[in-house]
């Protein structure tokens, strides 16, 4: 247990004597911020880093700059190349050349670790098996289906035949009218409406004895259902 103990005050100790150290300055996290940031430019140079640290309300001189460089550089989270060369975020038309300064993979894995590590658990929306009860599995389904059907409606271009509708979805004709009816439970205004097609001979003999067949009955999404379905959709892009 005490070995245990031991081993563990040692790693912390080189962890923030050593890697993490310099980290312990504003102005170094600073830097060593937008190289993480940077990351997929080659490199970065003084020219660089000035305005990008002033940008955040950080003004300090090159001097320091350079100070904290070496300081980043000797705990191992960048690296200093040998050979010279131009800024590259900045525009610069000079002919000057400077000190090139790249994140090292240590850096790399760093910056991704401090990002898990203050990464907040997202809540649970969805319940677990044994939290269910039966108005809450009513809940789900609905919220299923109506999603479903917004995904399936936006892939056929807003509509589709009732009866091919039905069978994508797997449900009876009198469950899927229900999603036509108005509800506020996921919209304030009608995600769906049923619409006729152009009556033929046929619909209208059909319609004399009163009768719809589900064929000549196109379930659409209204304005607000397209817009609901590009939002939603919209969001697993950005994932």
């Amino acid at each position: 247990m005490f070995e245990d103990e031991n081993k563990r005050s040692d790693v912390f100790d080189a962890l923030f004597d050593g890697l993490l150290k310099p980290l312990h300055s504003k102005n170094a996290r600073r830097i060593f911020n937008i190289f993480y940031n940077k990351r997929y430019f080659d490199h970065l140079t003084t020219y660089d880093l000035e305005p990008l640290l002033e940008a955040g309300g950080l003004s300090i001189s090159k001097k320091e700059i350079n100070a904290w460089l070496v300081s980043l550089q000797d705990a191992g989270l960048i690296i200093k190349m040998e050979n010279r060369g131009k800024p590259v975020v900045s525009v610069y038309t000079d002919r000057y050349t400077f000190d090139l300064w790249r994140l090292s993979e240590t850096g790399l894995n760093v910056g991704q670790k401090l990002l898990i590590l203050m990464a907040k658990e997202e809540p649970r929306d969805i319940p677990q098996l044994a939290e269910l009860t039966p108005n809450k599995i009513h809940e789900i389904e609905d919220l299923y289906l109506t999603s479903k059907i917004l995904f399936i409606l936006h892939d056929h271009n807003g509509g589709l035949n009732y009866s091919e509708l039905r069978k994508q979805l797997a449900i009876d004709r009198e469950k899927l009218a229900v999603y036509s009816w108005p509800d506020a439970s996921h919209s304030e205004k009608p995600l769906f409406e049923i619409k006729t097609k152009q009556p033929t001979f046929r619909t209208r003999v059909f319609k004399l004895f009163g009768l719809v067949q589900e064929q000549d009955l196109i379930f659409t999404l209204t304005e607000t259902g397209k817009n609901m379905a590009m939002k939603i959709l919209s969001k697993e892009k950005d994932t």
